[in-house]
């Protein structure tokens, strides 16, 4: 997050905005929130155009204008917690991604990209609107439960089926030349379906707080986000239909982000309940950034430092007695590397190797991974994508994480076998 202030108001020094700006700064005393008074007389023309300042006090956040005149107490507190959890969620923006980037201006294989997000985001679309029910599900305020009553309906096309958003996103698989029916098995490990599981495991969950701020902050980053993928898919030359479903959420979503916000707030009746709810829409749109920013990674080939590392990893699984019924293979991705035990979704390993900084992701919690990689960098790698992460320099690396990548090995098969992890993690 950057250090510039939350808030600024926009101020002529008229008493009113004097008044505005010792409500706000109240309002945020002990959050860690600032507030800044901006003179007008200081301001360029061109600025006041772009964030649509019309009269003061205008407060305003990011790029555009919050609040007209001298909120009261109560607006001012909704201002400043607006201008906090917004603030968590955007320092996650989507078009700050280089790839996102790469693929709005044309400069990578767009066709790749768009059949990578028909395929990666089509669990996620699908399941949309069970989220949303889910959350309702928790929601006990009857005018917060009716704004989001309001939203689901809208996600069900009013009602139309040709209309639902789930009806829309098919229309632009089929658009690019791809049968829609062979999306509908979803893939685990699948970085689309992994990042539908963690949500709808939250909205279902609740309680009503953590499921708002999940579908929050996703609202929230989903309008720019397809303002992006918008530009990126004009330059494939794809009929109005096949991109029909982006536009409309290009608008649609700042409408439901409000809807959302709304019941979120009411919903956070206690300063922990909002100390919560803001951490976890940052973690939540931590997961939907990566989710994109590897999804438009899309202009992929298989690379020789990828197959080196295959053979690496193949060779120093060579002595497993498992290798014969589960052999060591490969499923290139617009995102990362996949190495498996037999099967494409049996991935035991994910390689990153399109950075100076290759990395390997594997199924285990950051603690065990640090104990099977001493002397190496070790994080927590996105939800979707597994559980650590584990850095190295070159193939040569590989040789001293021998025990990592058999334990990785050896833990996939047998997850395949049993079904579950439960007896291997209860002895870590």
């Amino acid at each position: 997050m950057t250090n510039t202030p939350t808030l600024t108001v926009y101020s002529d020094g008229c008493r009113l905005c004097q008044d505005a700006v010792a409500r706000l700064r109240k309002a945020a005393e002990g959050s860690g929130q600032q507030v800044h008074e901006q003179a007008m007389a200081q301001v360029d023309a061109k600025t006041v155009e772009a964030l649509g300042i019309r009269a003061t006090p205008a407060v305003a956040f990011e790029h555009g204008v919050l609040s007209v005149g001298c909120p009261s107490e109560e607006d001012a507190r909704l201002l400043v917690r607006r201008a906090e959890i917004d603030r968590a969620i955007l320092s996650h923006a989507i078009p700050g991604s280089d790839a996102v980037q790469r693929f709005a201006s044309g400069r990578t294989n767009g066709d790749a990209t768009a059949r990578a997000l028909a395929s990666e985001f089509y669990a996620f679309c699908n399941e949309f609107p069970l989220f949303l029910a889910a959350a309702i599900s928790h929601v006990r305020d009857e005018k917060a439960r009716i704004l989001l009553v309001s939203n689901l309906y809208e996600e069900h096309g009013d009602l139309q089926l040709e209309r639902m958003h789930p009806a829309l996103f098919r229309k632009f698989v089929r658009g690019l030349g791809i049968e829609a029916a062979n999306l509908q098995t979803y893939h685990e490990g699948d970085p689309g379906v992994e990042a539908a599981r963690l949500v709808t495991q939250l909205c279902r969950e609740g309680p009503a707080h953590r499921a708002l701020a999940t579908l929050y902050a996703i609202e929230l980053l989903f309008a720019p986000c397809c303002d992006m993928i918008i530009k990126g898919l004009k330059h494939l030359h794809l009929a109005p239909e096949t991109i029909y479903f982006w536009e409309l959420h290009s608008g649609a979503d700042v409408e439901h982000a409000e809807q959302l916000r709304t019941a979120l707030f009411t919903a956070c009746t206690t300063p922990e309940q909002w100390r919560d709810a803001v951490a976890l829409a940052s973690d939540v749109s931590l997961m939907f950034y990566e989710l994109f920013d590897f999804i438009t990674r899309a202009a992929f080939s298989t690379t020789r430092g990828e197959l080196e590392v295959y053979e690496a990893v193949k060779r120093l699984c060579a002595d497993s007695p498992s290798v014969g019924k589960y052999p060591v293979g490969y499923k290139d991705a617009a995102y990362y590397f996949g190495i498996n035990a037999g099967a494409p979704d049996r991935w035991f390993l994910r390689a990153f190797c399109d950075t100076d900084r290759h990395s390997l992701v594997t199924r285990f919690p950051v603690g065990r991974a640090r104990m099977l990689a001493p002397g190496f960098e070790v994080t927590a790698a996105p939800d979707v994508f597994g559980r650590s992460r584990v850095y190295f320099g070159s193939t040569k690396d590989l040789e001293r994480l021998r025990t990592l990548v058999v334990d990785a090995y050896e833990l996939e098969v047998k997850r395949v076998e049993t079904g579950t992890l439960d007896e291997v993690e209860a002895h870590w």
